[in-house]
């Protein structure tokens, strides 16, 4: 059974703090995670103060207790899983076995939430993707990412990147739909369309800080920047026309960041041209991670048929020349008014 997250389950929590994995690599990697701070945030009754949400799972056995942490989106209508507690540290199925029942009936809580899917992101060929797999979830993309660590002091010089406006939607919505698939487009949720949300918000890029490079009037490339005290994280859409370029807009992305610990650019499989200029400016390979996606279940709504109600609410009788008010019977024509000229006489009233 999974259930949410109550003051009563505090003790678990804290029991569990160390023996958790942390989904998601840039989260993993830029953001130490505190789980149980974490799930007290989520009981403040605020959306601005946490967006996470803490859900305990009990087994069939009392010992078989956990619990999962996911980040909830409402402008995109998804949640991410972003923590598995307990979570053994072996290489096999096992270790993740127990958490597909958990995660089956996360799809329906999160269903119950107005959610349209869930993600995760995981390591590639690990136990946990096996987990993922068999609860449902399908992957939709691979992604690796380079680190280039210890970045000095970057020379003073004008960088190529500018930050995202308002006035970039639309021109970013047209970079997306040339550089990203549509089935990753579906997956993700990057719709331009159809929604009530800002339109930068449905394309994922307000939870970061959002540079691009426009060349003339054509927006050729978007990075989106994450940091921490741990290093900044970056994604890039390059548009395939701007190929040859990305190594000036690499040049440019590391004066924005410098100095730093380090530097991660994710780098997915559609994304050609960037990983030889990475691995050419000193980039290493830094981890493999695949993304699932899982699309929910929620309850239909069936409205109940109205009764259709008469434009003209009048309660009078309506009057036709068959049916004349009063209800007064017809008189029958006569033979000679039948066969003559004369009209059928008039109701009796």
């Amino acid at each position: 059974m999974t259930r949410p997250f109550g003051l009563g389950d505090v003790g678990l929590i804290w029991a569990l703090r160390q023996h958790g994995l942390a989904l998601d690599m840039q989260r993993a990697v830029l953001w130490k995670a505190n789980p149980l701070q974490a799930a007290l945030m989520g009981l403040v009754p605020s959306w601005h103060l946490s967006a996470t949400r803490t859900y305990v799972c009990q087994g069939k056995e009392a010992s078989e207790r956990g619990f999962l942490q996911v980040l909830t989106c409402p402008e995109r209508r998804e949640w991410q899983v972003i923590h598995l507690a307990p979570w053994a540290a072996s290489a096999d199925l096992e270790s993740g076995a127990c958490w597909v029942e958990p995660l089956v009936e996360l799809c329906g809580l999160a269903g119950e939430w107005g959610a349209w899917r869930i993600r995760a992101g995981v390591a590639a060929g690990g136990a946990e993707e096996e987990a993922f797999r068999e609860a449902g979830f399908v992957p939709y993309t691979r992604e690796e990412v380079y680190a280039l660590r210890g970045l000095p002091p970057a020379p003073a010089a004008a960088s190529s990147l500018r930050p995202i406006i308002a006035g970039d939607a639309w021109p970013l919505a047209q970079l997306i739909n040339q550089v990203v698939p549509p089935a990753v487009q579906h997956a993700e949720g990057l719709n331009v369309s159809c929604a009530a949300a800002p339109t930068l918000a449905r394309l994922g890029v307000t939870r970061e800080q959002g540079y691009v490079w426009q060349d003339g009037a054509d927006l050729m490339a978007y990075v989106g920047l994450s940091r921490s005290y741990e290093g900044a994280w970056a994604r890039i859409l390059l548009d395939p026309n701007a190929r040859k370029h990305a190594g000036d807009l690499a040049n440019s992305l590391i004066a924005i960041v410098s100095p730093g610990p380090a530097l991660y650019c994710a780098v997915r499989e559609y994304q050609a041209g960037l990983r030889g200029v990475l691995s050419g400016m000193g980039f290493e390979l830094a981890g493999v991670q695949v993304w699932l996606v899982k699309h929910t279940t929620r309850p239909a709504e069936c409205r109940p048929y109205r009764q259709l109600v008469a434009l003209d609410k009048r309660t009078e009788p309506i009057t036709t020349p068959l049916h004349p008010a009063g209800g007064a019977p017809l008189e029958a024509c006569s033979e000679e008014s039948r066969g003559g000229s004369h009209a059928c006489p008039e109701p009796v009233p």
